[in-house]
Formats: structure tokens, sequence, C-alpha cells
């Protein structure tokens, strides 16, 4: 069973800190690993000057990018814009070398499901032999684990398994036998947080600011871990626990909390 749980989503850590600053404070609390956006990268590379520059940070402190977010053109995209990504990306693993990048759907209805598969497959082939992990978000056009356990096995792609966000697959009705049906071998990376008993009114804004430390909330997380375990899951565990609470910490408060939280499973 999966027991790297020394990964953090650099994006839940507080605002107004450098990206040195952030990954000192991280590495000071026991990370090791990082699951960055590419708009963190940008903005890193206008701090440090380079894609370099900003793993020559990393490797001062002793982390690694495990995993690079988020391709999210291909539901919708045209040509130019799938190539775009496909080109940020390859620079991206160029230099940060990630065991996976990750995929998702942000909207609420995908028009053409072949295109998207095809556009999807052609993004796979491209950052082949890195894995791309597919994420279901409650809201999108992929809700649920059997909605992107049809899509995946709809793109023609070796490379391409899924994403496990707990707090998503609560909040799209925690159907495990659904999560059991999907091979334990193709789940590339696991997210943990923990969901308050009662939705709130907007899932949006919940899932980016209303997340809770695992343990403080109704995930069952005995039953999930176990489900895991049985399914054969062997992955990093990050943390994706979107908090205002944990924005609003002094910064290595944050990182206490954040590490913390993902040890308690």
């Amino acid at each position: 069973m999966m027991k790297r749980t020394d990964v953090l989503c650099y994006a839940t850590l507080p605002d107004g800190y450098s990206f040195a600053e952030s990954i000192a404070a991280a590495a000071a609390g026991g990370f090791k690993e990082l699951s960055l956006w590419l708009m963190t990268i940008d903005a890193a590379c206008n701090e440090l000057g380079s894609l370099q520059a900003v793993q020559a940070c990393l490797d001062q402190h002793g982390m690694t990018a495990t995993s690079i977010e988020l391709l999210h053109a291909w539901p919708r995209g045209e040509h130019a814009d799938v190539r775009q990504e496909i080109e940020v990306m390859q620079a991206a693993i160029e230099v940060f070398e990630p065991e996976l990048i990750m995929a998702g759907c942000m909207d609420p209805d995908i028009e053409d499901w072949q295109r998207a598969a095809d556009w999807l497959q052609q993004e796979c082939e491209a950052l082949a032999p890195v894995k791309i992990a597919l994420e279901f978000l409650p809201w999108s056009a992929l809700p649920d684990p059997v909605a992107v356990k049809q899509f995946v096995d709809a793109v023609a792609a070796d490379n391409l398994g899924f994403v496990l966000d707990s707090w998503h697959f609560v909040r799209s009705g925690a159907d495990y036998e659904a999560l059991a049906e999907i091979p334990g071998d193709k789940v590339y990376f696991v997210q943990l947080s923990d969901v308050a008993a009662m939705a709130g009114e907007d899932i949006f804004a919940e899932t980016l600011g209303e997340r809770l430390v695992p343990g403080q909330g109704v995930i069952d997380w005995p039953r999930l871990m176990t489900t895991l375990e049985q399914m054969g899951v062997n992955c990093p565990i990050s943390t994706e626990q979107f908090s205002n609470a944990i924005k609003a910490m002094p910064l290595e408060q944050a990182v206490t909390a954040l590490y913390q939280g993902l040890q308690y499973p």
C-alpha cells in the first residue's frame, strides 16, 4: 500500500510568500515532494529567472516536483490550444522530470466526446512515457469514478490513468463499488482532504476554500484506505487541502497543519 505521504500541493500554501521562502518552509516541515500548477511554475520563473533556476531551488532543499498540473485544453480545445499545452508541458518535463502530469475537465459538458478523447490521446502520446492522471470533478462532465473510467477506457493510451481526490470522491457520492472497479495499478495519484457533512451552496467555492483536515470531517478513512489497499494502489499521496483557514495562517504553521493532516489516514 502506498505510504509516500510527504507530497505537498503547493497551491494549498498561504499566499504572499516567495517561492523560495515557501519551498524552504515546506522542506523544513517534512515535505519532500511537490505537486505544482503551471501557473505556480510561471510565477516562480518570474521570481527566479528560469525553469532551471526553479529546479535549482528545489534541489537546494531536497524537493522533487512529482506532479505537474494541468492538462485541460482537450475537452474543448482547438489544435493550436492542445499543441501549445503539449509544448509547455514538454518544456516542464524536460527540466523537472515529474512522475506524472495531471489532466482534468473543468467544464460541465463536453460537446464532442470523440474529439475530446482524440485530443487527450494525442497529449498522452506526446508526453509519454510520463504518466497522465485524469481527475473526476463533481461539477464537471466527468463527475465520478464511473464516468472517468468509461472515458479512460475510450482513450487508447497506455500511460493514461486516474487521480483519486478524497474530497471529490465524497462529493460525487462516495461509490466504493465503482471505485473498486478501477485497476489499482492505474491509480497514479491520491489527494487527501476531509469533507464537511453538509455540502455548501456553491460546490466550487467549497472545494477551493472549505476543505477540512483529514479526521475533522465525515470521510470514512479506514474504509477508503482499505479499499485502496485491496485495489493494490501504490502511488504518491498528496495534500489537496484548499482551506481559507490554512491560507490565513503564517507559513510555517500552515505547513505543519498540512503535513500533520497528511499523516492522519
